[in-house]
């Protein structure tokens, strides 16, 4: 195999030198001393599925490789996907396309043999390669005197995406079991607890990598018990509203005064940009903070307007900048006779003298299908694709309509400690992708494997 391999190498080199034999009057051609691979894709690629009976069976070209792009890493010379491949993708036979600088020669590794030249193949994007481990591949200069060796790594994720998880947090925390309401709420690296009880609120906050320790915070302000239905978060402020006062923390202990209205009756949520409060006659925006107030147009009465378990989550329109939908959802009182849940949308246009837009009832018709049911509670979240929901029953809801329409989420199942309390819960999602449920003083926190991943859409060639 030696010989061969220094034979190429001696063709190669003899082709070169043919332009040592030129005539004076002929172009002569010089070759550069620079070397390094510039692009490397993968075809298409087998995944491996379950068949009824159990099995596993390759299904060929069920992942386009095309569609993972590869960082090459000219320092320390690898290469590798960010994104990885989906889970059981087959990675031992794949065909790569890999250019070079200049077209320089390119040879692959043998696996068992990665420092041996003797053992190499010449690169052939015709030939399959077995990329299940880490390869090396080698690209020589047009002199043949010089090379690099590359490493590339081809990465394929050991979780399926879809599937859901939930941690066991804290559970029968004394502490949190002693709310009789409370709202949980994200900010930065914390998780914090705002609930009511006999003598008063009482703020908790853990380490959103913690869970388990829950620490009570001392507010540098006194609040009433039923304040804790006031507070939201926006941007890297928790706000709060008591007595028609707003204020501000960055860490739910030191408050400060930022805006004053005798007509804001209840902070029900914020946007990115926005915070949203309720007003003896409809929904008021504050656009600086807390500061000042203006009310907003509604297009129907305000009757219809939800009163209890209110919820705000905002989701992104992907192909309009500086615009994002917001939902309010929540339940009006027992009276009415409302069999599904009140919803209210509102679009929040940030573009500089966009008109004012008003808030949306969602109203169905009887025959409707998609309608959020009436529940004790029901609390909204934002997600990657609209939004998701918990409801007291335990359900798991999502909605890629904006909150027009709902559907039960098979795929995530509830715990059974949730499950087999009744008492009010918290219903939160942190900048971690996890969503936080506290129920009975029991505190969980999951999230679906893919939003785990970290997608880098910025890859350098």
């Amino acid at each position: 195999m030696k010989s061969k391999f220094l034979a190429f190498i001696a063709l190669v080199a003899a082709t070169l030198s043919l332009s040592s034999c030129l005539s004076s009057d002929e172009t002569v051609v010089e070759y550069t001393n620079d070397t390094a691979i510039t692009s490397f894709s993968l075809g298409k690629l087998g995944r491996y599925t379950k068949t009824t009976a159990g099995k596993d069976t390759l299904i060929a070209d069920k992942v386009n490789g095309a569609n993972y792009k590869f960082y090459i890493d000219q320092v320390n010379h690898q290469i590798y996907n960010v994104d990885s491949l989906p889970t059981k993708t087959r990675t031992a036979a794949v065909l790569a396309t890999i250019s070079s600088k200049n077209s320089s020669p390119i040879f692959i590794m043998h696996k068992n043999c990665p420092e041996k030249i003797d053992s190499a193949k010449y690169y052939s994007s015709t030939d399959s390669i077995d990329f299940s481990q880490p390869r090396m591949v080698r690209v020589y200069n047009n002199s043949l005197n010089a090379y690099v060796t590359y490493t590339v790594k081809v990465n394929v994720h050991q979780q399926e995406g879809n599937e859901f998880n939930w941690q066991a947090k804290a559970q029968l925390n004394e502490q949190l079991a002693a709310l009789s309401d409370l709202k949980v709420l994200a900010l930065g690296n914390h998780i914090y607890v705002f609930g009511k009880t006999l003598g008063g609120m009482k703020i908790y906050k853990s380490a959103a990598s913690d869970g388990n320790n829950w620490a009570e915070v001392t507010a540098n302000q006194t609040f009433a018990a039923a304040d804790y239905q006031n507070a939201v978060q926006m941007g890297s402020q928790l706000y709060i509203l008591s007595d028609g006062k707003v204020y501000a923390s960055a860490d739910a202990a030191a408050w400060s005064l930022v805006g004053e209205d005798s007509q804001l009756k209840q902070l029900v949520g914020a946007s990115s940009k926005y915070l949203y409060a309720f007003t003896a006659t409809g929904i008021a925006v504050s656009k600086d903070n807390g500061a000042t107030w203006t009310a907003q147009k509604m297009d129907a009465d305000l009757s219809l307007l939800p009163t209890q378990n209110l919820s705000m989550n905002v989701s992104t329109i992907a192909s309009v900048k500086n615009v994002e939908n917001v939902l309010l959802l929540g339940t009006r009182d027992a009276s009415y006779g409302d069999t599904i849940a009140t919803l209210w949308n509102h679009v929040a246009d940030y573009s500089a003298n966009a008109p004012e837009s008003a808030w949306n009832y969602i109203e169905y018709d009887s025959l409707q299908s998609g309608k959020m049911p009436m529940m004790d509670q029901v609390l909204v979240c934002g997600a990657d694709s609209g939004f998701v929901a918990l409801g007291s029953n335990g359900k798991w809801y999502k909605s890629k309509t904006n909150g027009l329409t709902w559907g039960v989420d098979s795929l995530v199942t509830m715990p059974a400690g949730f499950s087999a309390a009744t008492q009010r819960f918290g219903f939160c999602r942190d900048k971690d992708n996890f969503y936080w449920v506290v129920r009975n003083g029991s505190v969980w926190k999951g999230r679906f494997n893919k939003d785990a991943w970290i997608k880098d859409q910025t890859i350098f060639e």
